[in-house]
């Protein structure tokens, strides 16, 4: 293989760097079970069997979880609990059960089965939360099986700095791992949101996910560069792509070096500020908004809370993780979205539960949480009473009447008043609403008259707008981001705003965007908010703007039809302003 030239594999880029070394493959457990038959007076022994293979799994997922917190002090143990709940899912292991009964099988082939269908079922739904989820379930099915077999040596190590390429990983597997020798991750599976990409985001460590094919090409040793700006992987590099990929890095070292010693706000040459604040999926990213610099916490997911219970986070359960978010946030702003799930992304736990034909267009955020009003009410209790910290703001998701938005005010409302009455200390709560469907953005000015603050999720937006599903690989390359339409729109909420003295923040992927940056700051946004570990670079940018020069340029670009040309005007922009950070 050494004399095959190099190719090339585009993904996601999951974490930002480029790591060069000899790749270390990790192919799935894909070996089938045979469907052993077994008589009905087995079953019992069967289970019994599976019982020890799950204690056997629990108790080396509580190493591992021992592992992290001892090696791995930087990311938080946290990132075991989904694993821990799937070993002891009441529905996989009923499921189980069912299958011996009905058709009689060992319980090796039964449990495959069983996992197999829950993970399917989890993958056909476009969430990424829930997709990583599956992820979860197949690899803790994985060990179970190995511990039903009675596999011995099967967890790998690594002898010699080395890529890891594989189709996923156990997260269990890649916390024993000696991370001085993990140059980079490749999956094939996986988002950026998968376990793999938030350790090596909290290590520092390049990674590509979602590599499609890219295990077909490659064998042991042979070279690889992972480049997690562009996304892009590269069996056998040649010397000049090496020496560019190392010249890059250097300069990526040295730019957040810079940027994180310099803590302050991003201000633009000519004197406008914004701040750039951090997205917050999980209680992990939170050391990491203080050590890339970020203003506050513009947008902090509460799904997992929900996601993760049996039956529903208790009010002092928030309480606790709000009341922490908001100390890692401060002197800053901790913005609270309430709970954004239903339609694909149902609690097992709730009663709520009818299939829809097209859940993205269903019952999800804020119409979810206004007919659940015990859940919502609970929430809404421990983000008031997290206000004491005195920086905690709340908004809405999902929004598409001004209505909608004034029932979940007024429930914020009575809540508080109940709290007071309770002889609870209480601070002030700003009241905001997230932008994300062409509805919400259209009706800009009659919501910035209700609400304290208005923020633009351009993920949603831009999906609603151009009717195409990004998870989706046969529509989603017609649609290049940015295009001209969701601009227009994101232009208009910002005017409206901005006549309405209400702040407007952007809180999507776009938020990040190099290319884009001139745009934001041209048209007066006030808040960029995105993963932590993007920030030092997106400040070090915005301090090399001038708005004023900026402004000719990004009319320019809003003249254009097609979105390539649109993008292609306003990377020339950004070149103006920070070449070295584009070239990244």
């Amino acid at each position: 293989m050494s004399g095959r030239a190099e190719e090339c594999f585009a993904g996601m880029a999951a974490a930002p760097g480029v790591g060069v070394g000899p790749g270390f493959v990790v192919r799935g457990d894909h070996e089938f079970v045979r469907r052993r038959p077994i008589e009905l007076s087995q079953i019992p022994v069967e289970l019994e069997r599976l019982e020890i293979a799950l204690l056997k799994t629990r108790e080396e997922l509580l190493q591992a979880k021992a592992e992290l917190v001892r090696s791995w002090s930087q990311a938080s143990d946290s990132l075991f609990e989904a694993h821990l709940l799937a070993v002891e899912d009441p529905t996989i292991l009923e499921a189980v059960r069912r299958r011996l009964e009905l058709e009689k099988i060992c319980v090796e082939a039964a449990y495959q089965e069983v996992i197999r269908s829950f993970v399917e079922q989890m993958q056909r739904i476009d969430d990424a939360y829930l997709r990583e989820r599956a992820l979860d379930v197949r690899d803790v099915g994985k060990r179970v099986l190995r511990n039903l077999r009675g596999d011995e040596n099967v967890s790998f190590g690594l002898d010699q700095p080395s890529v890891i390429v594989a189709d996923s990983l156990l997260l269990s597997d890649l916390v024993s791992l000696d991370r001085r020798l993990l140059l980079g991750l490749v999956t094939e599976e996986g988002s950026q949101t998968c376990h793999a990409a938030i350790l090596a985001q909290s290590l520092n460590i390049p990674a590509v996910v979602g590599v499609h094919d890219v295990l077909d090409q490659i064998e042991d040793q042979t070279e690889v560069l992972v480049d997690g700006f562009a996304g892009v992987v590269i069996l056998r590099p040649s010397e000049e792509r090496r020496a560019q990929a190392q010249a890059e890095q250097a300069r990526f070292v040295a730019l957040t070096r810079e940027a994180r010693g310099k803590q302050g706000p991003a201000v633009t040459t000519d004197g406008q500020q914004v701040r750039i604040s951090a997205n917050v999926e999980l209680p992990e990213d939170l050391p990491l908004i203080r050590e890339n610099g970020a203003d506050g916490v513009g947008l902090y997911r509460t799904e997992f809370l929900f996601l993760r219970s049996e039956k529903g986070p208790s009010e002092e359960e928030q309480l606790a993780l709000y009341q922490e978010a908001a100390g890692w946030a401060k002197p800053h702003q901790l913005v609270i979205r309430t709970l954004d799930v239903g339609g694909d992304k149902l609690l097992p736990w709730l009663s709520v539960r009818a299939l829809e034909r097209n859940p993205f267009l269903g019952f999800r955020g804020i119409r979810l949480s206004l007919q659940t009003q015990e859940i919502f009410r609970t929430q809404l209790r421990a983000i008031l009473r997290a206000s004491s910290q005195g920086n905690v703001a709340v908004m809405f998701p999902m929004v598409t009447d001004v209505s909608e938005f004034r029932r979940g005010r007024e429930l914020l409302r009575e809540v508080r008043q109940e709290l007071m009455a309770e002889g609870r200390e209480l601070g002030e709560v700003p009241c905001g609403v997230m932008i994300e469907t062409p509805a919400a953005a259209l009706m800009a000015d009659l919501l910035a008259e209700e609400a304290d603050f208005l923020s633009i999720g351009t993920n949603d937006l831009e999906q609603y707008t151009l009717a195409v599903d990004r998870l989706n690989d046969r529509v989603s390359s017609l649609y290049p981001s940015p295009h001209t339409a969701v601009l227009r729109l994101i232009q208009r909420v910002v005017d409206e705003a901005r006549k309405r003295g209400r702040p407007v923040g952007v809180c999507g992927e776009m938020a990040s965007n190099l290319a884009l940056l001139p745009f934001f700051v041209v048209l007066g946004v006030e808040e960029l908010s995105m993963g932590s570990v993007l920030i030092p670079r997106v400040k070090t940018a915005v301090r090399r703007i001038r708005a004023v020069d900026a402004r000719e340029g990004v009319n320019a670009a809003l003249l254009r039809k097609e979105a390539p040309e649109v993008l292609e005007e306003l990377n020339r922009l950004a070149e103006h302003f920070y070449p070295e950070l584009l070239a990244q």
